[in-house]
């Protein structure tokens, strides 16, 4: 696959812990002419996604096998990779991901997750599951504008290692949601408007983005990727 490579306003995050969201009820199934952009990764559709490859001492890979994305960082470097959507959307939307973390690493840092980013990356809505040394894995969040990393953060509750995310955009408003016991829980919502049009990333990145932690090999795992409902959708 062929590799690209890309490039203060402060967020602020609307935030009191994970708990239940009346809003955001799911769509009635078949609601959503947008489903057809859903994935299910039975192979790598290289008509609706693209691997990319940033700042990174070491490539990682990635690859759809047995039915999963497959994301994986090597051992000894940092590492950043995703797959960025070659669709985009305007207005409002609604998407979601499973996820699994097979081993979760206990000595190292990473973040895994969906991405909302404008086109020329001027935002980028970050929703992940991460991992801490002494902390396990737990809900993160952060919105990044022009690059600038951890302008405003939060970290958020702990995350099993097999859940689903969901990023939902409302009225210009993007909400972080994590399906918790059969029922979807808002984690976050951002206080930064997100009115422009946007695409859909998958990410994974490890190392040293924050002091005192170190790199080492992880694998995330991504499936069922459904677009529950969206005003406009359409290939960049």
């Amino acid at each position: 696959m062929n590799r690209v490579h890309l490039l203060p306003l402060i967020a602020v995050f609307l935030f009191s812990g994970l708990h239940p969201s009346k809003v955001f009820a799911m769509p009635e199934a078949g609601e959503s002419a947008c489903s057809e952009y859903s994935d299910s990764f039975e192979s790598y559709n290289l008509e609706r996604w693209q691997d990319v490859l940033l700042y990174s001492r070491q490539s990682g890979t990635v690859g759809v096998k047995d039915g999963l994305l497959n994301l994986r960082c090597p051992k000894d470097d940092p590492c950043e990779i995703q797959i960025y959507s070659l669709f985009t959307f305007e207005g409002d939307f609604d998407v979601q991901a499973d996820f699994t973390v097979p081993v979760a690493p206990e000595a190292c840092q990473f973040n895994a997750g969906l991405v909302i980013q404008t086109l020329g990356d001027e935002k980028s809505y970050k929703c992940y599951i991460a991992g801490a040394p002494g902390r396990g894995l737990f809900y993160r969040a952060r919105m990044d504008y022009f690059g600038e990393q951890n302008q405003e953060k939060l970290k958020g509750g702990p995350s099993p290692q097999t859940g689903t995310l969901r990023v939902v955009r409302k009225a210009g408003r993007l909400t972080f949601l994590v399906l918790d016991s059969g029922a979807w829980q808002e984690t976050c919502t951002f206080a930064e408007p997100c009115n422009e049009k946007v695409r859909v990333r998958f990410k994974l990145q490890t190392g040293d983005d924050e002091k005192g932690t170190q790199s080492c090999p992880v694998a995330v795992m991504f499936d069922n990727f459904a677009v529950n409902a969206c005003d406009t959708i359409g290939r960049e």
